[in-house]
């Protein structure tokens, strides 16, 4: 079992902690059906991520966002892939590859809407395990253009202005909101940060001049043991 902890960085200040804060009085199960269905229909939309998952035969990718209390387990086992959510614990399953990052971040890497190099980089997006693996799923990815809008909605042509329109404005809420937790960030959370730096690295130089006097103070009594024992000679 894997302490959650030790999979994840600590989560962005950003409206989506505070979504999933509001969602946490719902059970895991609500969520399992929905998540199901998106793996279902990604199966029939696009055959070729998993072709080239074909791979690997057995494997599971623990994905965890930091900003929710869930996470999913992606598991390709035979030939067959499968989700499951999974409650935030002390422990979670043990998986080949860890996958930790902000839900956003992980639904841009999905949709390559953004670059997943900058991603890893900034480290917005944390890996832990089998590098190998986690590849082989980027390229699978990689191969399809996924969209969400055409996985939840398909072909039911007369729900998708209804959808561009309400996408459009929750984009554009959702852009506005992100941009004044930034600025709260930035006004608040980030002097303090910087605080929190300085004091370690004030620690830091206090550690290293405690070591210096307790390295002066061992010559000093070997100095003085020596004396003595000439003396005493």
């Amino acid at each position: 079992m894997k302490d959650q902890g030790a999979l994840s960085h600590s989560p962005i200040f950003s409206p989506m902690l505070f979504a999933g804060m509001a969602l946490r009085p719902l059970p895991v199960a609500v969520f399992r059906p929905l998540v199901q269905h998106i793996l279902k229909r990604i199966e029939q939309l696009y055959p070729e991520i998993f072709q080239r998952l074909a791979p690997l035969v057995s494997c599971q990718f623990l994905i965890v966002p930091t900003d929710l209390y869930i996470c999913f387990l992606l598991s390709l086992e035979g030939g067959r892939v499968s989700v499951d959510v999974i409650e935030k614990t002390d422990n979670l399953p043990d998986a080949d590859t860890i996958i930790s990052g902000g839900m956003l971040s992980l639904i841009q890497l999905l949709e390559g809407s953004v670059d997943g190099d900058a991603l890893f980089f900034s480290r917005e997006i944390n890996v832990q395990g089998d590098t190998e693996a986690l590849l082989t799923l980027r390229n699978a990815v990689d191969s399809a253009d996924i969209s969400f809008e055409e996985i939840l909605v398909g072909r039911v042509a007369f729900l998708k202005p209804l959808l561009d329109r309400a996408i459009s404005k929750a984009a554009r809420l959702y852009g506005a909101v992100h941009k004044d937790f930034r600025q709260v960030h930035k006004s608040l959370i980030d002097p303090l940060m910087l605080r929190i730096s300085q004091i370690d690295d004030d620690l830091d130089r206090q550690e290293d001049r405690m070591v210096k006097i307790e390295k002066e103070i061992k010559k000093i009594k070997v100095s003085r043991r020596n004396k003595i024992n000439t003396a005493r000679t």
